[in-house]
């Protein structure tokens, strides 16, 4: 089966992507973390999927001008009834491939809604509704994606003082306002669908790091000269891996608490730092998106989906007054730039002195345009005669005619060769 080699080469332009941007990212993290602070660390981070859309934004069709007729000399071409053979044999690996990915990804995702499950079961609804209880000695955490609603442990008044009390909701409500959970599931959904790729799992981790560090740098900008206590309630919220892994609750216990606490010396930097570290990260972002997207758009890779081709051909030789005619009208399919291959007096492996080979290559270029390339050859060894190219519209019929009209219906003898083609897109809706 060839079907999985659009989503195969889908996923494998996103994995470029990524572990090329990944590096990067982790590379520029501590610099930024230093220079600019905790929040521009964090925005970093929007890079990725900018850059992964970038990769799916379409390419420009080429600007050609409609072709319906190319006319040219070539040899005489003589032959019998040819037999058409498929574009791409109906390889395991593809389909073995894309069986693999989407089992690791459904197992992954499945471990993640068995997280989120086991982590629901030990929470209990307070008596208003608008927060979770949850077990003693846990860790508070933001929880839920459509209303996230605040969890907090059973011993959350004693654990923590007044003041520590404050500095906690005060975090929790940064992430809510910041949507934090959503850019978590973002983030989660990206590590199971690159599932094999252990870039993925760094970076998220990373991710969640700089989240907190954000977060804990807004509060402290909201709340001058505490950080002597929001230091203490982190140590106190360490103590337990309640909720640990899962996308959609903050306040983790997984980031490096060592870490956070040297970030609460330096969380407030001067604005117009922050300012410049902000505006850099826009000029990258338009820079990485726009080299992505050139990348994509002057690729050579094979278009995405099969191609049908309605082929007529005729071939005729009106040579020292005789006249033979050669009609045939196979239906190929292409994908990509693994031709197909009409063959006359002769087949692969079974080669013949007057054999012909037909040769056809049709690409998706965009706009419901076909680019299609055949190359002609004959004799034993094959050796190519003409190369016609001709780009024409889904369902729309190219004809192409090349052989010597000089003399042809005069009784003086000619060749001719006629092609017409008629491409279908499959897999893609008709208008």
């Amino acid at each position: 089966m060839t079907e999985p080699t659009p989503l195969l080469l889908a996923l494998g332009r996103q994995t470029l992507v990524l572990s090329l941007a990944l590096p990067l990212l982790l590379c520029l993290r501590r610099p930024l973390l230093r220079r600019f602070g905790a929040p521009v660390a964090y925005a970093s981070w929007l890079l990725l999927p900018l850059l992964m859309l970038a990769s799916w934004l379409p390419a420009s069709a080429p600007a050609q001008a409609l072709r319906a007729t190319v006319v040219a000399r070539i040899e005489p071409l003589i032959g019998m009834p040819g037999t058409a053979l498929p574009a791409d044999p109906n390889l395991w690996w593809p389909a073995a491939l894309a069986f693999a990915w989407a089992f690791g990804a459904l197992l992954f995702a499945g471990r993640l809604v068995w997280l989120q499950r086991r982590f629901m079961q030990d929470l209990t609804p307070s008596g208003d509704g608008r927060q979770w209880h949850s077990p003693a000695g846990s860790g508070p955490a933001l929880v839920g994606l459509l209303r996230p609603r605040l969890a907090l442990p059973a011993d959350f008044g004693q654990r923590f003082d007044t003041q520590q009390q404050s500095l906690v909701l005060a975090h929790e409500e940064v992430h809510r306002q910041r949507r934090d959970n959503h850019w978590n599931a973002m983030a989660a959904l990206l590590c199971v669908l690159h599932w094999f790729n252990p870039l993925a799992w760094l970076a998220l981790r990373r991710m969640r790091a700089d989240q907190e560090l954000a977060c804990d740098a807004a509060v402290l900008a909201r709340h001058p000269g505490s950080q002597a206590a929001y230091g203490r309630a982190l140590l106190l919220a360490q103590g337990s891996q309640f909720a640990t892994g899962l996308p959609w609750a903050s306040w983790q216990s997984t980031h490096p608490l060592i870490e956070r606490i040297e970030m609460l010396k330096q969380h407030s930097g001067p604005a117009a730092r922050r300012k410049l570290g902000l505006a850099l990260l826009g000029l990258l972002a338009v820079a990485g998106t726009g080299t992505v997207h050139a990348l994509h758009a002057d690729s050579s890779a094979p278009a995405s989906g099969e191609i049908e081709l309605r082929m007529e051909i005729e071939i005729r030789d009106t040579a020292n007054g005789s006249s033979r005619t050669l009609r045939s009208q196979p239906t190929v399919r292409v994908n990509g730039s693994t031709p197909a291959t009409v063959m006359f007096h002769g087949a692969p492996g079974k080669p013949s002195p007057d054999q012909v080979s037909i040769e056809v290559v049709a690409k998706d270029i965009g706009d419901g345009k076909v680019d299609i390339s055949l190359d002609l050859k004959k004799g034993d060894p094959l050796v190519s005669v003409a190369k016609p190219r001709v780009i024409t519209k889904d369902g729309m019929k190219a004809l192409i005619e090349r052989g010597n009209k000089v003399g042809y219906g005069t009784g003086e003898g000619g060749e001719m060769i006629s092609i017409s083609i008629t491409p279908t897109l499959l897999g893609k809706p008709k208008t």
